[in-house]
């Protein structure tokens, strides 16, 4: 079986998330790939809905910046 990286898990993600860092691995998660070494490694704010979600958005995260290619269809 080949073993695939981060990255390549990754790869293609980026224009279905806010922020700019989230990155979707299709089927399973949304992998955080801020450089900053405190980032967590998976985005946890993009479970929560409803009132759960209240200061658990993505914009509330310390290591959040907007993604500015964002696609309408995300």
């Amino acid at each position: 079986m080949e073993e695939l990286t981060l990255n390549e898990l990754c790869e293609g993600g980026e224009f279905n998330q806010k922020c700019k860092f989230g990155k979707l691995v299709s089927g399973h998660a949304v992998y955080c790939k801020s450089p900053d070494r405190n980032a967590p490694v998976k985005c946890r704010r993009t479970w929560f809905y409803g009132e759960a979600a209240k200061n658990m958005q993505d914009e509330d995260c310390p290591y959040y910046e907007p993604n500015k290619n964002l696609t309408k269809n995300a």
